[in-house]
């Protein structure tokens, strides 16, 4: 509640406290960041795509997409780390620089 200010009188403090509204959540709620709003797009996405799915049909899709630990990118610098070297050693010993 908020406390009206002591210069009114008593009725209308008492008008001015039972009047004023309550703090609602607009009041208080912060803008979104565009990463917030991208992931409660696809939140709100992925939860459409639930209803009125058992919870076995969900475990079933899960199951059935699984994720590489490791992104493609940093198998792609583990590949050249490994074969790069073999490859230049090849280029060197055929051409004999």
């Amino acid at each position: 509640m908020v406390t009206p200010p002591k210069h009114l009188s008593q009725v209308a403090r008492a008008r001015a406290q039972h009047l004023s509204p309550p703090l609602t959540l607009r009041e208080t709620k912060q803008a979104q960041t565009l990463e917030q709003r991208r992931r409660n797009a696809k939140f709100a996405k992925d939860q459409e795509a639930k209803m009125g799915k058992s919870e076995d049909q969900l475990k079933k899709r899960a199951k059935e997409t699984p994720k590489s630990p490791i992104s493609v990118f940093w198998l792609a610098v583990l590949a050249f780390v490994v074969f790069g070297g073999l490859v230049f050693e090849l280029l060197s010993r055929f051409f004999g620089v």
